[in-house]
């Protein structure tokens, strides 16, 4: 596996590994994306004293944030048909393991994007820009 790619398939699946699609400007690929390794805290709060006292009950939790520059109506419609309602086993090299893990995760329900061109009759060529959306793992 290549370590600049994002490897996904239907949760719970026996089905082989595919890499996630992006078309940027007639190419498939990885965009640029964030990683993020968060804590998971439950019941934390602050004390008399203002300390804050953490029940952390996980580390690590994986997000993966895409910020696409410029995707056609038909390839939106297709992230929203492959992430909606679904859990998404993806693999992925993530840097706090060190190596390829593999990840319960989800879409986080916000995508935003501008529209830049909206056709007048076939919305698969309306042309969207800056495309934000997350993978949250579990």
């Amino acid at each position: 596996m290549q370590y600049d790619k994002l490897y996904i398939r239907p949760y719970g699946s026996n089905s082989t590994y595919q890499e996630f699609p992006y078309a940027i400007a007639g190419v498939n690929t990885l965009p640029e994306h964030d990683v993020g390794a968060n804590d998971v805290d439950l019941d934390s709060y602050t004390n008399t004293a203002g300390y804050t006292i953490r029940n952390r009950v996980r580390h690590d939790v994986a997000s993966l944030s895409f910020n696409v520059p410029t995707m056609t109506g038909d390839e939106l419609h297709k992230l929203h048909q492959r992430t909606t309602n679904v859990w998404l086993d993806c693999k992925f090299f993530y840097e706090p393991s060190w190596g390829f893990v593999s990840k319960k995760m989800y879409r986080s329900g916000t995508i935003k994007y501008h529209k830049y061109y909206v056709h007048p009759t076939d919305p698969s060529k309306n042309i969207y820009t800056n495309i934000t959306f997350d993978f949250v793992e579990e």
